[in-house]
């Protein structure tokens, strides 16, 4: 078996994100409960995607004219669209990550990008530190019906960079990227700059995005294993 791609996730992965989450959460769910979703059944605890699911399932099951209920989700979609936006200019790059994308390429490996942001975001990021050419594909929040952890996020991204997920690597910053690269059987790397998820286990964890290089020259592809 043959390493031939690396896929990242963008935000505390590649980039330093400044989006604040907190605004994001409590403006999503104001829209909301102004929707018709009941106060109380959400909170900023939660995720993006779960407070989603949560109202969506709601909505559902209490009968909502499903046209009304796309017309509150594209609301959402906008919203969380526009916090990231309006952060986009506050990112700061992770230390190695050119370096690091560079040399992979070197190597012959495709490269993707896996995020739950908006792709103008990620473009705009990416752009800006002038590594958007190191990507071969990119697949954002809104280029999926089902984002990560949803598998169909990694599966569909596997089918672009036309590897099979034995012959690929995930490396992300979150649970939600060890739970995508499971359910989509990809190897998985996490990289953390804190203590964060210290007693996981089941998966390698790197402070250092250099560190990826150090690990498949030194060991190959079976330590990710």
């Amino acid at each position: 078996m043959n390493l031939k791609a690396i896929i990242f996730d963008l935000d505390g992965t590649l980039v330093n994100s400044s989006i604040p989450f907190k605004k994001m959460k409590m403006r999503i769910i104001k829209h909301l409960e102004e929707a018709g979703v009941p106060r109380g059944l959400l909170n900023n605890e939660m995720l993006n995607f779960e407070i989603t699911s949560k109202a969506l399932d709601y909505m559902k099951s209490r009968g909502f004219p499903q046209p009304y209920i796309k017309k509150v989700l594209d609301k959402v979609s906008d919203i969380m669209n526009e916090v990231e936006l309006e952060s986009s200019d506050n990112a700061s790059l992770i230390p190695g990550v050119p370096e690091t994308l560079k040399a992979l390429k070197k190597r012959g490996l495709k490269v993707g990008l896996m995020t739950r942001t908006c792709r103008e975001y990620a473009e705009k990021v990416l752009k800006r530190f002038n590594i958007r050419k190191y990507f071969d594909v990119i697949i954002a929040r809104d280029d999926i019906e089902n984002p990560k952890p949803d598998p169909s996020h990694a599966i569909r991204l596997l089918e672009l960079l036309d590897v099979s997920a034995d012959e690929a690597l995930f490396v992300g910053d979150h649970w939600s990227d060890a739970e995508c690269a499971r359910r989509s059987r990809l190897k998985f790397i996490l990289f953390r700059q804190d203590d964060a998820y210290e007693g996981e286990s089941g998966f390698l964890k790197i402070r250092e995005m250099t560190e990826i290089l150090r690990f498949i020259e030194e060991n190959g592809e079976s330590s990710f294993l």
